[in-house]
């Protein structure tokens, strides 16, 4: 059995978000325009580029780590044990080693991916407000009390947060990736790793981002809405 069995990578997210305290009822406009439905398009591929940061933490980067150390520890069992014929082979755990590193490279590989994406929808959603206060369409809420110039600067910190964290997770891989580490240093990577797909600053940012624009929107209505509740329930 794995010793790390405690840690073994959910099959989907779980979060859990506090709920909005409920908002006084407003009408949304009799009809949206062009610049509603493009901000609706750019926060909606925001929201799927911060599910799509946790889902590579807690599947693909966990399960690789967690491979890491558990291909490392048999390999360091093997070798304890008496040379000869019963001895089970160390190579094929030495090529599951690479593979597992290999995973591990790739996830960080997505997360940058990730980033360069959130920073080209902020400057879509600049583009736009640029382009709307140019025709004088920037000013008074879009939905609920919110100007599009508020949505707009609400993004770019999401984008601070989550390079800051892809440092730290840079620095758990090397240490998972370093053949000198030891289990327990190891092991409290792998930990921490794990931790920041569920929690911490950058977490709890997306989440409270996320809650304000769909209150903002009126996502807490309707079939979207609905939809968004039973992903954060998961």
């Amino acid at each position: 059995m794995s010793r790390l069995q405690s840690l073994s990578t959910p099959s989907r997210r779980s979060r859990v978000s506090p709920s909005p305290s409920p908002a006084p009822s407003s009408p949304r406009p009799p009809t949206e325009t062009t610049n509603h439905r493009y901000l609706r398009l750019v926060l909606s591929e925001v929201k799927t580029v911060l599910a799509t940061w946790d889902d590579i933490i807690l599947q693909d980067g966990l399960r690789a780590g967690k491979a890491c150390i558990d291909e490392a520890t048999e390999m360091d069992n093997i070798l304890t044990m008496p040379d000869g014929p019963e001895r089970p082979r160390v190579a094929p755990h030495l090529v599951a080693l690479g593979d597992a590193r290999a995973a591990l490279r790739a996830s960080l590989s997505k997360l940058d991916k990730l980033l360069m994406k959130l920073s080209k929808l902020i400057e879509q959603a600049e583009t736009l407000f640029l382009d709307a206060y140019a025709k004088q369409q920037a000013s008074g809420p879009m939905w609920l009390s919110w100007t599009l110039e508020d949505f707009v600067d609400s993004i770019p910190p999401l984008l601070s947060s989550h390079h800051s964290e892809l440092l730290e997770l840079t620095a758990l891989a090397n240490t998972l990736l370093d053949p000198s580490t030891k289990f327990g240093a190891a092991r409290a990577a792998l930990e921490r790793w794990r931790d920041l797909g569920r929690g911490g600053e950058r977490w709890c940012e997306a989440r409270e981002w996320e809650e304000m624009v769909d209150l903002e929107i009126g996502n807490g209505d309707g079939e979207e809405g609905k939809e968004d509740r039973r992903r954060k329930k998961r």
